[in-house]
């Protein structure tokens, strides 16, 4: 037998159409399932990304600031009832304060009272001289009373003459009476012949003369007493109002002493002897004692929403005392009103003037509702978020939530948060930048 050594085996080739050169060394492999590896790589390069994600989000994104546990004010979120009101600082005055004006310019000569002293109404506090007024006043006085007795005089004249006239009327009345008497006789006597025609025609003339002077007295005096009358009324009126002038002026040089216009406490006096005061200067005040109002000053911002009768409450000496408001003065001077309130039982006894209250205004009606703590971080967040801190105390992260009323005290919660609820309630002054504080110390 005859070996080909050395002389390789020919390889028979295989062409396949459109593809790769096959020897019979090569062997065919079974492709595998490329699908499913896709599969497996995208699921686990998505929740490689999800992963990634949810922590970037959670310590990424989320801003973390640490903060010391003592720094940090924790309130809770509780049911009560919410009473919205108005805390305003309040001073003690008196209800009721009479000043004391110079009503006439003039020296002081005279003080009758001293400061402090209680007085009563219509006494005298203070006198002051003045000459010059009082020539003044005295000339006055002499030139009206002048005209009063020429005022006097006209009117005894008009009286006079309306005398004389009645007077003329019975004369020529009695006159007429006497003739008429002596003719009816010489009538009677005519027939014997014992009386002559001339004499009884010289009767019945001067019975007629007498009779038309008498009715020219008549009219004359009709003519006197309508002018008169009208003259007199007006003399009256003239001397009513000269009298009057008088009392003025009277009363100017009363002007010169000063009294005490209510009874009172005379809490402030001016007056030194000697010194000189002008008309109109202030000299004191007179406050009314034992009676006090209390007026309190409050923001511009309640304006609208105060009104004589609301309620209000004051604590002194640990009890507490309701008051109502009496009067509200519209004008606003340094964003704040004015409002007078008087106690609605008797003011505590120990009530001084200038005394500083604390009143608390309610402007609306109590009521059930979810409060929270008023603080600082309402004014840094306008109210809009919190930091709401976990179970564990640990960490607090923001929410954001919906605030209604507030009071000094309390907050009305609306919305984004439950009873039980905790949050931080100090200032978020340094807070505002972050989502997520933790709560203890920078190494824990």
């Amino acid at each position: 037998m005859q070996l080909n050594v050395g002389r390789p085996r020919r390889k028979t080739a295989v062409i396949l159409e459109d593809g790769p050169v096959l020897t019979a060394m090569d062997r065919r492999v079974e492709p595998r399932s490329r699908i499913r590896h896709i599969i497996l790589l995208g699921l686990g390069v998505t929740v490689l990304l999800a992963t990634a994600a949810a922590g970037y989000m959670r310590f990424g994104l989320s801003r973390t600031l640490v903060v010391p546990s003592e720094r940090v004010v924790i309130s809770t979120v509780k049911t009560g009832m919410f009473v919205e009101y108005i805390p305003a600082t309040a001073s003690v005055a008196p209800r009721n304060t009479a000043y004391l004006d110079a009503v006439e310019g003039g020296q002081v000569a005279e003080v009758m009272v001293e400061e402090g002293a209680h007085v009563e109404r219509g006494q005298p506090l203070v006198r002051l001289k003045n000459t010059n007024l009082q020539l003044e006043v005295l000339g006055r006085q002499a030139q009206l009373m002048e005209q009063l007795d020429r005022l006097n005089s006209t009117l005894l004249s008009f009286e006079q003459a309306r005398l004389a006239h009645e007077r003329d009327l019975i004369d020529a009345g009695a006159q007429i009476k006497q003739i008429s008497e002596r003719l009816r006789r010489r009538e009677l006597l005519r027939a014997s012949g014992a009386v002559s025609e001339s004499e009884i025609a010289e009767l019945s003339n001067d019975l007629e003369r007498y009779r038309q002077l008498e009715t020219s007295m008549r009219e004359a005096q009709a003519v006197d007493r309508k002018f008169q009358s009208q003259q007199v009324a007006q003399l009256r009126d003239t001397i009513g109002k000269t009298r009057a002038d008088l009392d003025v002026a009277a009363e100017t040089l009363q002007g010169l002493l000063v009294k005490a216009p209510i009874a009172g406490q005379l809490t402030a006096l001016d007056a030194h002897l000697g010194e000189a005061k002008t008309a109109g200067q202030r000299i004191g005040q007179i406050d009314e004692a034992d009676t006090y109002k209390v007026e309190a000053a409050i923001d511009e911002f309640y304006l609208r929403r105060v009104a004589v009768g609301q309620a209000a409450l004051s604590e002194v000496d640990g009890h507490q005392y309701r008051l109502a408001i009496t009067k509200v003065y519209p004008q606003v001077r340094e964003r704040l009103f004015k409002v007078d309130l008087l106690f609605s039982d008797a003011p505590p006894q120990s009530l001084r003037r200038g005394q500083t209250l604390q009143v608390r205004l309610e402007i609306g009606a109590a009521h059930r509702s979810l409060l929270v703590a008023n603080g600082p971080y309402f004014e840094d967040t306008g109210g809009a978020w919190v930091f709401v801190v976990s179970r564990s105390g640990t960490e607090a992260l923001r929410r954001a939530v919906r605030f209604g009323r507030r009071n000094p005290e309390h907050i009305e919660v609306l919305a984004g948060l439950a009873d039980g609820a905790r949050i931080i309630t100090s200032s978020y002054e340094s807070l505002r930048a972050f989502d997520r504080i933790r709560i203890g110390d920078a190494a824990d």
